[in-house]
């Protein structure tokens, strides 16, 4: 299965695919140049979204059942932790 997706979501979610399974996850809050910006990585595992944090530090990983529940959470994630950009 192959899922893209281009454009930045309503939440300030961007999704840039990397492959036909996975996407850069971007807060696009933020300045290209800013590392801050990339804030992990998603991959389709096994029917399942994936998701590797990069912030605020590399390794958690979360599973979530759809693309958009991925997004959301991270959406969530990030309004929860503005403060702190």
């Amino acid at each position: 299965m192959v899922v893209r997706q281009d454009a930045t979501t309503r939440s300030g979610v961007d999704l840039t695919p990397i492959d036909e399974t996975t996407w850069r996850v971007c807060d696009d809050r933020l300045e290209a140049a800013d590392r801050r910006r990339i804030v992990g990585y998603l991959r389709l595992v096994d029917g399942e979204y994936e998701m590797l944090w990069m912030r605020p530090w590399p390794g958690p990983t979360y599973r979530y059942p759809t693309m958009e529940t991925a997004v959301a959470a991270v959406s969530t994630r990030l309004l929860l932790t503005s403060h702190g950009r």
